[in-house]
């Protein structure tokens, strides 16, 4: 055999590119490279495809955000409130918060009986009472501004300890100061409210719930509607402070039940 035969066997025409060809051949090895380090690159900068719960997050954090707009998410039931517990309006066709104990029976009273005086120790309330009728406008009347620590009784609802959601306001403050309900919005479920009325009697009630509401959709029949208990709503001022208005864009609304009485 002569020493390049083997050689030109290796140079046969099957196993050989034309030189022309190899350029090109080299130019598609490269973009295919570079489309595969793009491909991975995008692979790696691209987010993961989000599970249930956290394709989920986003519409509860958005049913959660200004619960008193518009067409927003409104809980089903009033809340229990306290320390560290936000204050949200429950839904226009949510009934009052059950009772946080067991109610006992309406007392049967006169007419002319009303309560005299309010004090919630949790909060340090300790408070006279008068009696509010209806401004011309229809809308409840308020006790007088300069007296901070001045509670009123709305006399066309039932006297506290009857049968019925009986009503009472007070301010939240004043230009002096704090004012009567200044801290109506610490209360929560279970804590008590004492009544002292004109008979003698102490009409002891257990607090079911609070929420504040905007102004703009009061729930009237939450807080007015007939009951099976005896009941009792305190109301006062909330939200944000309108300075050209003079008043506040929501309202801070308690529910309670009748939980005892006794001789003052």
């Amino acid at each position: 055999m002569m020493p390049n035969q083997q050689d030109d066997r290796s140079r046969r025409p099957g196993r050989t590119l034309p030189q022309a060809a190899l350029p090109a051949l080299l130019l598609l090895a490269c973009l295919a490279g570079i489309v595969a380090v793009m491909a991975g690159l995008l692979a790696f900068l691209s987010p993961a495809a989000p599970t249930d719960d956290e394709a989920a997050a986003p519409q509860a954090e958005l049913n959660a955000v200004n619960a008193g707009g518009s067409g927003a998410y409104l809980p089903p039931t009033v809340g229990p409130g306290g320390p560290g517990v936000p204050l949200t309006q429950a839904a226009p066709t949510a009934p009052p918060p059950s009772p946080a104990v067991k109610p006992v029976r309406p007392v049967t009273t006169s007419k002319k009986v009303r309560p005299i005086r309010i004090a919630i120790p949790d909060i340090g309330v300790s408070a006279p009472t008068m009696r509010l009728g209806l401004q011309r406008s229809g809308e409840i009347q308020v006790p007088p501004l300069n007296q901070r620590n001045l509670a009123g009784w709305y006399r066309h609802g039932p006297i506290p300890g009857e049968l019925g959601p009986a009503v009472i306001l007070g301010h939240v403050n004043n230009r002096s100061g704090a004012a009567v309900f200044s801290r109506l919005r610490e209360i929560r479920r279970g804590q008590k409210i004492l009544v002292t009325r004109s008979d003698g009697v102490v009409a002891e009630f257990t607090v079911d719930g609070v929420e504040q509401v905007s102004k703009n959709s009061f729930p009237t029949n939450r807080v007015y509607g007939n009951a099976t208990e005896a009941g009792l709503r305190l109301i006062t001022c909330g939200g944000v402070y309108n300075a050209k208005r003079h008043s506040y864009t929501d309202n801070i609304i308690v529910y309670a039940t009748l939980s005892g009485t006794r001789a003052r």
